[in-house]
């Protein structure tokens, strides 16, 4: 007798469950992907501990026919696709056709659907049908599913926390309700709302869900396009960074997404202005041809691979970066004691509409709604309407009347606004670094030789690791000649060198080198620029001149960034006149 045997349909399912149904997050994004493909505008997402004991998701879609619920807890039956040439134009989020069969082999699973003429209701557990009948015919879906793993104690057994998983869910609702702004979402735990948005279309409202207001009125539109993509969204200042990339949302054709190299793109529009270590918040919307997108890659469909991802990820970080470019970005300086919002309040901001003064129907209760997202969009409008222009002038800082030096350090200086504080040394590394960084981008570097070469002494190791760079190095305007005792002879150097430091410049740029890795140099280049404008920058507790100051204040107010540092630190603080006279109780806090 042979070995191998064809597995049994409840065997097969709870295999696919495997791969589909990782834990509550998942069974919410199944059945939330389904009820958006039905053509839905409502769908309400109701937990009960935490999504364990229940999830249930309704929908006001177009419905079921009795003989579709019963084909759709088949593995591979799907209304989505028809040929394989339809893999190659997917336009719904779901088309595996496993969703339902995985779920309801590892669940109880309770489903009425109606078209709108007749209702069906059908009750699986074990992956076999218990309970069937008419229902009432309300158009939509219903989908319920109880003890979510109840014969898979394994899978069981490796959830996290119970607080864990429900942030996965308010994640996920969160970002699918930024894809489809179109679409009213609500997400119910036990009772209590943790997300609702209007189904308006716009994209602030369901923003003003996820973030707190002063955010969400910091937040810049952009916009950008080229023979094969369009973008659009909304980023955040970058004094609103956060600790991770996962406030980076990407949608792509409405649905949402996930790949790095994308979200690399992003993080690199914002290079220099956030600090080591920190993530900018941004929703980017990526409109293209069907063909260009692969969405079935994972069987989550959530990882995407892009055809021409080269020139999407050019098109972001340029457009990012220009209206990045164009923003004064001086932090200002609030002595207010910092406000943790309550959730109550965040479930009363939840019910703030946009679009004009409206009433929303909530447990026998009127709410009045305020249009704070409204009252924001003309200052949005003034950004859409410049956001190709780059500034002429490049004096990008506010004028400043120099006042004096505290500590050896920090610059003070003023206006009709307030105060200003700019940290010497930070303001000195920016101006260095961008010098840097485009005298290392010239593509031709003019060089010069040295009248008498300067040796290097290294290890063999760090020899052999050279020898593979040299081609690198002389692209930077460094000829090097490497000896059979550990030494490497600089012949010439960039005639941009400091007359007096070439040999402590040329060590600096192959110490870069040999510690990056790589053979090319063109990522090398930025970290070359900021190495050398840190060592070589006014230091802190050094006091100089007014002539000294006036010059960096000048040539700081022309820099392309003169907001950070090149690691991200802040060069300039404000502090306004209310907070200033707030201090001395001029005025009331």
């Amino acid at each position: 007798m042979g070995k191998i045997v064809k597995l049994d349909d409840s065997l097969s399912n709870l295999i696919a469950a495997g791969e589909v149904v990782e834990n509550m997050a998942s069974v919410v994004k199944e059945l939330v992907e389904n009820s958006i493909d039905a053509g839905s505008t409502d769908i309400t997402v109701e937990l009960k501990d935490f999504g364990l004991k229940e999830i249930r998701v309704t929908d006001n879609g177009e419905g079921m026919e009795k003989e579709d619920m019963f084909l759709s807890l088949e593995r591979h039956a799907t209304s989505k696709i028809r040929s394989k040439q339809d893999l190659f134009h997917i336009h719904t989020l779901g088309f595996r056709g496993e969703a339902l069969p995985s779920i309801a082999a590892v669940s109880e699973l309770e489903m009425i659907s109606s078209n709108g003429a007749d209702g069906y209701r059908l009750v699986i557990k074990n992956g076999n049908i218990i309970e069937k009948g008419e229902q009432a015919p309300k158009k939509g879906t219903s989908i319920r599913v109880k003890s979510l793993f109840y014969n898979t104690p394994a899978r069981l057994k490796h959830l996290r926390s119970k607080q864990t998983e429900l942030s996965y869910i308010v994640d996920y609702m969160g970002k699918m309700a930024l894809s489809r702004p179109d679409i009213r979402f609500q997400l119910i735990h036990e009772g209590k709302i943790l997300l609702s948005t209007f189904g308006n279309n716009d994209v602030l409202q369901v923003l003003s869900n996820l973030y707190p207001i002063d955010l969400i009125k910091d937040m810049v539109p952009f916009e950008g396009a080229n023979g094969y993509f369009h973008i659009k969204g909304f980023l955040a200042k970058p004094e609103h960074h956060r600790s991770n990339r996962k406030h980076v949302t990407l949608i792509a054709n409405s649905r949402m997404i996930r790949n790095h190299a994308i979200v690399k793109a992003v993080v690199d529009a914002y290079r220099t202005y956030l600090p080591v270590g920190k993530y900018p918040i941004v929703y980017l919307a990526i409109t293209l041809d069907a063909l260009l997108i692969d969405v079935n890659v994972h069987p989550s469909k959530l990882e995407v691979k892009f055809t021409e991802e080269k020139m999407l990820r050019e098109l972001i970080t340029k457009t990012i970066h220009n209206v990045l470019k164009s923003l004064s970005l001086i932090p200002s300086v609030s002595f207010q004691k910092e406000q943790t919002p309550s959730q109550q309040q965040k479930l009363d901001f939840v019910k703030r509409q946009s679009e004009s003064e409206t009433f929303v129907r909530e447990s026998d209760a009127l709410y009045k709604i305020t249009p704070i997202v409204q009252s924001l969009k003309p200052e949005k409008q003034k950004y859409e309407n410049n956001l190709e222009k780059v500034q002429t002038d490049r004096k990008k800082l506010p004028r400043l009347e120099y006042v004096g030096q505290v500590l050896g350090t920090y610059l003070v200086a003023q206006n009709e606004e307030g105060m200003y504080l700019i940290d010497q040394h930070a303001a000195a590394e920016r101006i260095r670094y961008e010098k840097y960084r485009k005298l290392f981008g010239n593509i031709e570097i003019e060089t010069q030789p040295l009248l008498v070469p300067m040796k290097l002494y290294l290890s063999k190791q760090e020899i052999l690791a050279l020898s593979e760079k040299l081609e690198a190095l002389s692209s930077l305007g460094i000829f090097v000649k490497l000896s059979t005792d550990n030494e490497a002879v600089i012949t010439d150097v960039p005639t941009w060198f400091p007359t007096g430091m070439e040999l402590e410049y040329a060590e600096e740029v192959i110490k870069n080198l040999l510690e990056d890795g790589k053979v090319s140099v063109i990522d090398s280049r930025d970290q070359l620029a900021k190495d050398l404008a840190c060592k070589h920058s006014i230091k802190a507790n050094k006091y100089i001149d007014d002539g000294e100051i006036r010059k960096l204040l000048d040539d700081l107010s022309a820099c392309e960034n003169p907001y950070t540092c090149p690691h991200g630190r802040p060069v300039i603080i404000h502090f306004s006149v209310s907070e200033i006279e707030k201090l001395f109780k001029r005025i009331q806090s």
